[in-house]
This record gives C-alpha cells, structure tokens and sequence, in this order.
C-alpha cells in the first residue's frame, strides 16, 4: 500500500507539471511565427512589440558610407516603447521590410531564424538578420533576441 501510495504521488506530480514545461519548438510553428511577426509588420500593427519577451536583447549594427560602424542594444522593455512611438511615422513613410533565404534551426525550447530582410524604403539587404524565439510555458512563442543591421543612407 505504501509503495502504492509513492508511485501515485509521483505520477500526480508528473502530470500536474506538464503544462508547467514549455515543449519543444518545432518547425511548423516557428514558420507561423514568422509569418505572423511579418503580417503584423506589413500593417505596421503595434501589437508586434507584444511578441518581445520584456528581457529580450534587441542589437543592431549601423553601417556608415565612410566605413565607420556604431551598435545599439537595447532591452525588449526599450524596444517595445520604440516599436509604439516609430510605428506610425513608419506607416507614413511606407517603411517595410521584405524578408527572404529564411533558415530555421531549432534548439530544444528554442529556433534561431535567420533571413534576408530587405529594407523597402532604403533598397538595401541586410543579410545578417537573424531573431531568437523560445516556446513559453504556455505554447506560445516570444522573441528573446532579434539583431539587424541598419545604414543612415538610401541605395535607392
């Protein structure tokens, strides 16, 4: 009775922990992922920014036509503030990205995607993006790091 006792104990204990461990990203989700975070840049939706996890990392690269180089980092605190201020002068400007050679590697919880994004009001590839998602306890996904590389002028 006892042993009983231990091993239903153990099993309660197991299965009441199962919601509490987010399961592995796969491909299929994180593929719905990105193409959600897409649409909702199209439409220069703010609600984007509530795909940042608040500790997220946020890094990007300027190139400077003289070769000079300055990198920003900010939080996912920092940058959903931004997202909602830029966002409609965004819209105004008719500022998109286009994003193409989309690579998706998965590591447990999380998926590294890795793409071209084109800069539509630029007209310049930034070949080195690349955005960090991992699976939360509750199924979803959240941006934990996102880094792209940006330059002051237009190549249009």
């Amino acid at each position: 009775m006892k042993a009983f006792k231990i091993i239903f104990l153990i099993l309660f204990l197991l299965m009441s922990g199962i919601n509490t461990f987010a399961a592995d990203a796969d491909e299929n989700s994180v593929k719905e992922f990105f193409q959600e975070y897409i649409g909702m840049g199209e439409n220069f939706d703010t609600s984007i920014a509530d795909l940042y996890l608040d500790s997220a990392i946020i890094r990007n690269l300027r190139r400077y036509p003289n070769g000079s180089e300055k990198s920003m980092q900010l939080t996912g605190v920092q940058w959903k503030a931004l997202i909602t201020k830029v966002m409609p002068v965004a819209k105004a400007r008719g500022d998109k990205s286009t994003f193409s050679h989309i690579i998706i590697s998965i590591d447990g919880k999380q998926a590294k995607i890795k793409a071209n994004r084109y800069s539509n009001i630029k007209c310049y590839t930034d070949t080195g993006y690349f955005m960090i998602i991992e699976r939360q306890s509750d199924g979803k996904y959240k941006i934990v790091e996102e880094y792209m590389e940006s330059q002051p002028n237009s190549d249009c």
